[in-house]
């Protein structure tokens, strides 16, 4: 049964996991100085530059997205630049979604924006709260897995 103190503590949890990330990504685009997307064009940007080849319909079930969604958000990206469908060679009716090169570029740059933004932030903070993050990073990562069923 769930406690209050318990609800309270999974509130918190949510807060600032949610408040994270946000400034996280708009403080990472700020420092990397690239042109900001909505939030579902962001992440099939950064599905195609971690898994080139992609389908559109890998893409929507990895990101749990309709296919509509995924389509409109392709085509906005593709005229950006930022990614290329192309077809798949062993299946010419098939589309693979391939990142150019402003998309790898870009991925790069937010990625060492934010890498450096955390150290920055890591560094003000006691010794004990740095080493108590780094090691709550597996178990971020098991949550994270465990809400990705729940999508």
């Amino acid at each position: 049964m769930e406690t209050m103190e318990n609800s309270s503590g999974l509130h918190a949890l949510g807060a600032v996991l949610r408040d994270l990330n946000r400034d996280l990504l708009r403080a990472g685009r700020r420092a990397a100085a690239v042109e900001p997307l909505p939030e579902s064009e962001a992440d099939i940007v950064r599905l195609v530059v971690r898994e080139p080849g992609v389908s559109p319909g890998q893409i929507a079930a990895e990101l749990r997205m309709k296919p509509s969604n995924v389509s409109a958000g392709l085509r906005r990206l593709a005229e950006a630049g930022l990614v290329e469908r192309v077809s798949d060679p062993a299946d010419r009716r098939a589309a693979r979604v391939l990142p150019t090169p402003l998309a790898v570029r870009n991925a790069l740059l937010l990625e060492r924006a934010r890498a450096g933004l955390l150290e920055e932030a890591l560094d003000t903070l006691p010794a004990a709260h740095r080493d108590a993050l780094l090691r709550a990073i597996p178990a971020l990562r098991a949550l994270d897995t465990a809400l990705r069923d729940r999508v």
